[in-house]
């Protein structure tokens, strides 16, 4: 049923994938369908808590209490969601904003207290990024970074996780998802460390890109003192309680 509405379309959907990864993600149980009315569907993600739909109809569905996320590149395609958001009781929470930076433009250098995880690592690495980020956010369970291990970098002290960065390959460009950094470290520069070594795991991409969000700007200005610009994508957070 599902399958064949969706190769049929939909007039609207936060979801930007093919089917066969929706199709794979409903066998793994990570996609649960949560409502369906009308041919509109409504399914709810199990790995990053977050609400995705298909719908044709723009009315109140009554929906349980969810976290949404849209991604856009410009205001008028954000505009097509803006019905759907008032009548479902959405409200903007968070505002994203990607960066990317250019394989050229990166200039390594070297340090040796970074080092890339293990797997007895997972459990911890799990613990200390749920220190800094919001479940709707930090969208891997544990399971998940497990199998993300060769992903991850992390730097220790007194055998303790006190930073690490996760990122995820693709065919043309590598995404930095989360990087954290705990207070008072031996080194002051563990940050700017870590994503050197991501930049040089990672030879082989043109792009690098991530997203951050909008005020903070420490972060931004991280970002930038090592080359990476905004382009015009948008990430936004909705909640509906």
């Amino acid at each position: 049923m599902f399958k064949k509405a969706f190769y049929k379309g939909f007039k609207l959907s936060n979801y930007y994938d093919n089917f066969g990864t929706i199709e794979e993600k409903i066998l793994k149980q990570e996609f649960i369908l949560q409502k369906y009315k009308n041919n509109n569907f409504f399914f709810f993600n199990r790995v990053d808590n977050l609400l995705y739909y298909f719908i044709n109809d723009l009315q109140n569905f009554n929906l349980k209490a969810n976290y949404i996320k849209i991604l856009t590149k410009t205001d008028k395609q954000l505009l097509q969601h803006n019905d759907f958001l008032k009548l479902n009781h959405f409200k903007e929470i968070l505002n994203h904003k990607q960066m990317i930076l250019k394989k050229d433009e990166i200039k390594l250098k070297k340090f040796t207290f970074i080092s890339k995880a293990s797997h007895e690592d997972s459990k911890e690495i799990y613990s200390f990024f749920r220190k800094y980020f919001d479940p709707y956010l930090f969208y891997f369970s544990q399971k998940n970074l497990e199998e993300k291990i060769p992903n991850i970098l992390v730097y220790k002290e007194n055998q303790k996780i006190r930073a690490a960065l996760i990122y995820t390959q693709t065919l043309n460009a590598n995404f930095l998802d989360f990087i954290a950094v705990d207070r008072n470290l031996k080194h002051k520069n563990v940050a700017f460390a870590l994503l050197n070594h991501y930049f040089a795991a990672n030879t082989q991409n043109k792009f690098f890109k991530l997203f951050v969000e909008e005020k903070n700007q420490k972060a931004i200005n991280f970002y930038k003192r090592a080359g990476f610009c905004f382009n015009h994508i948008n990430l936004k957070f909705y909640r509906n309680f």
